[in-house]
């Protein structure tokens, strides 16, 4: 099964020999999570002045921080020089003359993406079939670009046709090309389902944005396809959690982030089931990691096991942005 390979895999990336249980993965995390902290106070000013006072040994204490906090931090958050710098993303926070936020990746980072594009696309893909991609696909080493290098290693052949703006043009593309999955925005995804309704995808990926279930459905109903979600932000470098054919949470890239729910008001972090803001820390980073990163996103870890077999935490549906 499908389900079964993500969770292989990882545990591979993990150093896992066994089998893949919840204790053995957090076991990793936290261990990894210590080192990504090390690191970061060794290599980032932001991050060695943070934690001034704090015990690294115990990660799940040290501060929480904000999309405020890297917009003031500047390229003082960077681990590694200029040269290795790969990529950056610059994001407008709030007001058209507002700083910047900048998150930064080298190589490396840009790979684990890659790598989880690769494998987590195998639940809505399989070799031989065609993904139209319906988001940024001009920019190198952007969300359509990754996407596409990762699916060609699983011998899924990418259609990359970016952000739908012209929806008959678009139409006309996905006719013409027969995909049998497509990539894109839930709301854009919706509307081309107005301009060819006949279109009968295997599987649709909805992502960067929140899914309402009445979107949900009539996107399935329309073209009598599988609906899967997905979450991620520019912050994880992309990827985050994608849903299973099994539809009972999205499964979590737990090899390079550790998640974390905490009280939005008071910061206190909340039992797995317990609605609140998610945290993310990534475990992998080199040029800019992120530790105790508040996202504002709304959600819930499912700790009982997948309907698919898995016993690994889940990402529940995301609900809206609260910061």
């Amino acid at each position: 099964m499908t389900e079964g390979l993500f969770d292989q895999w990882i545990g591979r990336h993990c150093g896992i020999s066994g089998a893949v249980t919840p204790a053995a993965v957090e076991n990793y995390q936290l261990a990894a999570l210590r080192r990504q902290a090390a690191y970061a106070a060794e290599h980032s000013r932001f991050y060695r002045e943070l934690y001034a006072g704090y015990d690294l040994d115990d990660p799940l204490s040290l501060p929480l921080i904000s999309s405020a906090d890297i917009v003031a931090a500047g390229s003082s958050v960077v681990c590694l020089p200029q040269r290795a710098i790969k990529r950056i993303v610059s994001m407008m926070t709030s007001g058209s003359t507002a700083a910047p936020k900048r998150i930064y990746f080298s190589a490396a980072d840009l790979e684990l993406t890659i790598d989880f594009f690769a494998n987590g696309m195998l639940f809505l893909a399989a070799p031989g079939e065609r993904v139209m991609i319906c988001m940024d696909g001009q920019t190198p080493d952007g969300l359509g670009d990754l996407l596409a290098r990762g699916l060609r290693r699983k011998q899924i052949e990418p259609l990359i046709y970016g952000y739908l703006r012209d929806y008959d043009d678009a139409a006309a593309f996905a006719r013409a090309h027969q995909p049998h999955c497509l990539v894109g925005v839930p709301q854009q995804i919706l509307a081309l389902c107005g301009h060819c309704p006949e279109l009968r995808p295997r599987t649709v990926l909805l992502s960067a944005d929140n899914i309402p279930e009445q979107l949900r459905r009539q996107v399935e109903q329309t073209w009598q396809t599988e609906v899967f979600s997905h979450w991620g932000m520019r912050e994880t470098g992309l990827g985050g959690a994608v849903e299973c054919p099994a539809h009972d949470g999205q499964h979590i890239r737990h090899a390079d982030l550790l998640l974390e729910i905490i009280d939005p008001q008071s910061g206190r972090r909340l039992p797995d089931g317990e609605w609140g803001e998610i945290v993310v820390s990534t475990l992998n980073r080199e040029a800019m990691p992120l530790l105790r990163y508040r996202t504002g996103d709304i959600s819930r870890l499912i700790d009982s096991p997948c309907r698919c077999g898995s016993l690994l935490k889940r990402l529940d549906a995301v609900e809206g942005h609260k910061i």
